[in-house]
């Protein structure tokens, strides 16, 4: 049954793509995000259905007559020029067969992310768009976090399979993301109900990035509930750090044995074969980097299993290696670096420091205006979001995920707000009539 309400939801939302093309990034977004096909059991799990809503959206883009000009500010034109530095790394792929499919993956994302620019503007559009952002992943949250609270945190919480999201780490960082945007929403939301029920995803979210054991996914959740107290005022942070110093203390008598293990394993990484695996990656991708430094190995490194990968590593990594290997980058920066070398990793470098500084003034140029308060409250939630991305994605291969990409170009949008608020109004101004030949100017 899930598949055939699926598919007649996707179905029935091709022609709005068309004749509303800002609907159908919505859309576009709810199914990569979401991946609401992973979640049924028959003939929809393997749809290509954002491809068909991302054609109808590029289709009706043609026509459309609300579309804004692409703000080609820094942060997008960095967007663009990794894309295409990319294309010319993968002309020098180790692994050409799995190589190409993924850049082409990787451009659908991003031209959408540019799609983007052009369709959503104006504090509506703006906020739907955020909403279906907080809500796709937030599904996952809302569900592993009651899940955790009824088993008691017996189990793993992992996201949808076959997607970017499927692991355990993966979902952790995706929620921490979205947490520090759901309480935006929530502070700028008019709607009573609707703000409750922001705060309590946030909350169950965080239960579930927690539950998912992450020691990644933990270090990211850490990052984001300091910083999200630093937007409270003086009484609510003290009450609220009281509460969590009250559950820390009592954690021994209600979390179970295996958060406090995962937590050990970060005080004695030395001991901790995941541990030791990440730091063979570590030392693998960047020697390629370092034998690469203009073209690295290109996309899909861990596919290549002909005794290269292995060879670049550090024999005192080597205890933890049996038969398998698991020779993913275990990091966004490794990643960048051994895929496509030193050029493409300082342009990455560049994006997160100017979309974090782009950010900042965002914030603080807000802040002087009340009437523009919420665009600083979104770039508040995208700024904690994309740090949690920075320090969660250190520990995983996620640094071509759709999210991160759609804040680069949130970033830029919310820019754009500002500018289009802060332009001095024109003044009309009444011409005074000239005086009558005959009876002059009456006072």
């Amino acid at each position: 049954m899930r598949d055939y309400v699926l598919t007649a939801v996707v179905f029935a939302l091709v022609p709005v793509c068309l004749f509303r093309p800002w609907l159908g990034v919505l859309a576009w977004y709810w199914l990569g995000l979401m991946n609401p096909h992973r979640l049924t059991w028959g003939f929809a799990f393997a749809m290509q259905f954002a491809m068909l809503i991302g054609g109808a959206t590029l289709l009706g883009m043609l026509f459309a007559r609300d579309r804004r000009p692409i703000p080609w500010e820094r942060e997008l034109v960095l967007v663009v020029m990794l894309l295409a530095y990319f294309t010319f790394t993968t002309f020098f792929a180790w692994a050409p067969d799995y190589a190409w499919p993924q850049l082409e993956k990787l451009a659908k994302i991003i031209l959408m992310t540019v799609v983007a620019t052009m369709f959503i503007y104006g504090k509506a559009r703006i906020r739907y768009l955020l909403l279906v952002v907080a809500g796709s992943i937030g599904y996952y949250g809302i569900k592993g976090g009651i899940w955790s609270i009824v088993t008691g945190g017996g189990e793993q919480v992992l996201g949808p399979e076959g997607s970017f999201i499927e692991g355990n780490t993966a979902l952790s960082l995706a929620l921490n993301m979205v947490i520090p945007l759901m309480v935006a929403l929530a502070r700028e939301e008019g709607v009573l109900w609707l703000r409750r029920a922001l705060y309590a995803s946030a909350g169950l979210s965080a239960v579930a990035s927690f539950f998912t054991y992450s020691r990644g996914g933990w270090l990211g959740l850490a990052v984001v509930i300091v910083l999200l107290m630093f937007q409270l005022k003086n009484t609510q942070r003290v009450f609220l750090a009281s509460i969590m110093v009250a559950i820390f203390l009592a954690a021994h008598s209600f979390l179970p044995d295996r958060v406090f293990t995962r937590a050990d394993t970060l005080e004695n990484y030395e001991q901790d074969c995941s541990a030791n695996q990440r730091f063979m990656a570590w030392t693998v991708y960047w020697n390629i980097g370092k034998s690469n430094p203009l073209t690295g190995g290109g996309f899909q490194l861990e596919t290549v299993n002909d005794g290269r990968w292995l060879a670049l590593g550090d024999e005192k990594y080597m205890t933890c290696f049996g038969g398998a290997i698991n020779s993913a980058a275990h990091s966004i920066y490794f990643q960048i670096l051994g895929e496509h070398g030193f050029v493409a990793f300082l342009l990455f470098i560049l994006l997160l420091v100017s979309v974090q500084l782009k950010l900042s003034r965002l914030r603080r140029d807000a802040k002087r205006r009340p009437e523009i308060s919420w665009i600083g409250s979104y770039a508040t939630g995208l700024q904690i979001g994309l740090l949690a991305f920075m320090v969660s994605g250190a520990f995983l291969s996620l640094a071509y995920f759709d999210l991160p990409w759609l804040y680069y170009a949130l970033t830029v949008i919310l820019s754009r707000e500002l500018v289009a608020r802060s332009a001095p109004a024109t003044v009309h101004s009444t011409p005074i009539a000239a005086p009558s030949p005959v009876t002059g100017n009456r006072i």
